[in-house]
């Protein structure tokens, strides 16, 4: 077993944390290579050289960014990823079931059974929540700005960037092609998702999150500065699905234009980056191993078990 671990924190939490982890792996019979990546951007390169490595079980350990990096480099490969959920918000580690204590997680490693999800993709970048483009990458940005200036901590942070991002965004006027339907809008965002319907723990659609195979969309329909603050004040008191300019679609592709961009930011997991229109979402199905709880309810696919398998458009509500 290969554990790879953001190692970036220099905190004493951090530093008994890893070592309570290598604790609990000993009595739990695994003989782990520990790997710490000491910067974000390493990660990367530990997760090339795990996949390329001799042990099937590549271990993430940190938050959503940390499992994007490793699934990204195991995807479509014999290797089989864990999750140890030792972020913020670990939504994937929520979304599979994974304890998110220390000692249930660990306990998965030992006792779980290995299934296949999907993954999305954009232009080639791997999602394994969602991917968001409009106001969202600019509050993330503004956010981290924040920090590194001020040193607020993340949530503080967030709710200054929220408040205002809100004040100046424009909107981003898009065009968008998805099964043989063309929308064309001035959105506050559009909101990609691999699984289940939630920007943190902001749930955007309470409905069966896609099917194996495919992709959920959600696009906020928004042409003035009111109706845009409306709904994103909707959004993040959690009445969205209320809104009369919000539409959920699915899709196995989607193909975003901007006519009036050279560069679109877009978020994947949480991480924005700059890309260059147009953008094109796939699905890539069942493209990685994973290690969830017995008692889990994902099964083969982003599909949980006991979801509806019909296909639902609803546009304009």
């Amino acid at each position: 077993m290969a554990v790879l671990l953001n190692c970036s924190s220099r905190s004493n939490r951090a530093a008994e944390q890893r070592v309570r982890l290598g604790e609990l792996l000993k009595e739990s019979g695994f003989d782990a290579e520990m790997l710490c990546a000491e910067k974000g951007q390493h990660m990367g390169e530990l997760a090339r050289r795990a996949a390329r490595g001799p042990h099937d079980l590549v271990v993430a350990g940190g938050g959503d960014g940390t499992m994007n990096t490793v699934a990204a480099a195991i995807a479509d490969t014999d290797k089989t990823m864990g999750v140890l959920p030792l972020g913020t918000v670990n939504h994937f580690a929520k979304y599979l079931g994974v304890p998110l204590t220390l000692e249930g997680a660990v306990r998965t490693l030992a006792e779980g059974r290995r299934v296949r999800v999907d993954l999305g993709e954009v232009n080639g970048r791997v999602f394994v929540n969602n991917s968001t483009l409009g106001i969202y990458p600019s509050i993330v940005r503004d956010r981290e700005a924040l920090r590194k200036r001020s040193g607020l901590n993340k949530w503080l942070a967030l709710a200054l960037a929220t408040v205002s991002g809100i004040r100046r965004h424009e909107g981003v006027r898009l065009r968008l092609l998805l099964d043989g339907q063309e929308l064309q809008l001035d959105t506050p965002f559009v909101f990609v998702a691999n699984n289940d319907f939630k920007l943190g723990d902001v749930d955007l659609a309470r409905q069966r999150p896609p099917s194996s195979g495919e992709l959920g969309v959600c696009v906020a329909h928004a042409d003035s500065r009111l109706s845009r603050v409306k709904l994103i004040a909707s959004a993040l008191a959690g009445r969205i699905q209320k809104a009369s300019d919000f539409s959920v679609l699915r899709t196995t592709e989607l193909r975003v234009e901007a006519p009036h961009r050279r560069r679109l930011h877009v978020a994947a997991d949480g991480e924005v980056l700059k890309m260059t229109p147009p953008l094109c979402y796939r699905t890539r199905p069942e493209a990685l191993s994973v290690i969830v709880p017995l008692s889990s309810d994902v099964s083969a696919g982003s599909r949980r078990q006991g979801g509806s398998s019909d296909h639902v458009a609803a546009l304009g509500g």
